[in-house]
């Protein structure tokens, strides 16, 4: 029976990033994924200054071949865009930092990126097209069953890490409670298409606050080959108060929505809608005890106001890696300061995002918010704040 001191159980952005600090750690790993890659992931597609932060960390080099990468694409800022056509727009050209603040690749890209990047002769495995179909504490830690091509096989691992996604596998086996309350859980639809227009040069992220779709919204994200990431996202208590199908919804907003309409004239839809779960932040979330943890979307690592997971997740990872070296020092395997750690890390950004997510419940409220006054805010906070973190971290 194969032995090895940590499991990870799916290699999206966030396990995948977790293997890449242990093989700087040096820490004897097995990461798994059902899936064989290159393979697509539902997601919004937008890339965070967290994400640039981690990569760095992992290796400055790191940060440079993705920046390079064709199918990255930089963004140089973003907009909110109102009900009533009110826009606040940030460029961050204008600060001259080095680098693009944000960026967007397709998952299908951007997952494939980090798993090629693993080192070939480190301290862990990667096995794709391998699923976890059973788990057991053991002597020592787990006993993790496996199916894989050619059959099933047994494994030992002192640390069981969940990064499997929204739907649980390692939180099931555990017996952990599932958290899916509405109150802290987004649905959200995505579509990518060809041929939308009216992109700022700088390639912003768009967001739009149409008024029949509060307290959700609807984003418009350009990618490479003059593709765009298009979807919208809602809390799922308004979606179940409203009653509202989000694949309707959608289609109205396009056809209906006057800033948003002629943005798709002559686009064409590359698939069909695809929609998708994302539980936000909450530390009602128990995400570690006993020798194991859960980082990215199967630990909820999602931010409230805008859905973002992807840095997060990877965040996520950066500090389980922490834990886990401190564990492996001191041959104490209770990860549960990991869980404090993280909601210690992300408390202003939870409690400022639940605020913006109820201020998107009446237009007016989110009116006011989008006026001018608000514009001297939004500047403030990205030249103090993610101008200063951003130089700081890239």
């Amino acid at each position: 029976m194969l032995k090895v001191d940590v499991c990870i159980v799916g290699a999206g952005p966030a396990g995948s990033t977790l293997s890449h600090f242990l093989h700087k750690l040096n820490i004897d790993h097995l990461l798994i994924d059902k899936s064989d890659f290159p393979r697509d992931k539902i997601c919004g597609d937008g890339i965070t200054v967290d994400v640039l932060n981690v990569l760095k960390r992992i290796d400055p080099e790191l940060l440079e071949k993705f920046c390079a990468e064709s199918e990255m694409l930089p963004s140089w800022g973003f907009c909110f865009n109102g009900p009533k056509g009110q826009e606040i727009r940030y460029d961050f050209r204008d600060a001259q930092i080095p680098v693009a603040p944000f960026y967007t690749a397709r998952r299908l890209d951007l997952d494939d990126f980090l798993i090629r990047e693993l080192p070939e002769n480190g301290s862990g495995q990667f096995w794709p097209q391998t699923e976890l179909v059973g788990l057991s504490r053991s002597e020592g830690g787990f006993i993790a069953e496996l199916k894989k091509e050619g059959g099933k096989e047994s494994i030992h691992c002192k640390t069981i890490i969940g990064a499997e996604g929204e739907k649980p596998v390692v939180t099931r086996y555990l017996g952990l409670e599932h958290f899916r309350e509405k109150e802290h859980l987004l649905a959200a639809i995505r579509i990518y298409y060809k041929n939308v227009q009216g992109f700022n040069d700088g390639d912003h992220l768009e967001f739009f606050f149409d008024k029949d779709l509060l307290p959700g919204y609807f984003w418009a994200f350009p990618l490479t080959n003059n593709e765009a990431n298009v979807g919208l996202g809602m809390l799922s208590t308004a979606i179940s108060a409203k009653k509202i199908n989000l694949k309707k919804m959608f289609d109205q907003v396009i056809e209906k929505n006057p800033y948003i309409q002629p943005m798709f004239e002559g686009a064409e839809a590359l698939e069909k809608t695809k929609g998708w779960g994302l539980p936000i932040m909450t530390p009602k979330r128990r995400i570690a005890g006993d020798a194991y943890a859960l980082i990215g979307d199967a630990g909820g690592m999602i931010e409230a106001f805008t859905g973002k997971g992807i840095g997060p997740g990877m965040m996520s990872a950066r500090i389980l890696s922490e834990h886990l070296e401190r564990a492996f020092q001191s041959n104490n395997f209770d990860l549960s300061p990991y869980h404090d750690h993280m909601y210690r890390y992300y408390r202003s950004e939870i409690s400022n995002t639940y605020r913006l997510q109820k201020s998107l419940k009446h237009t007016w409220i989110l009116n006011p918010v989008m006026s001018l006054a608000s514009w001297s805010a939004v500047t403030k906070y990205a030249e103090d704040k993610m101008i200063r973190n951003f130089l700081k971290w890239v």
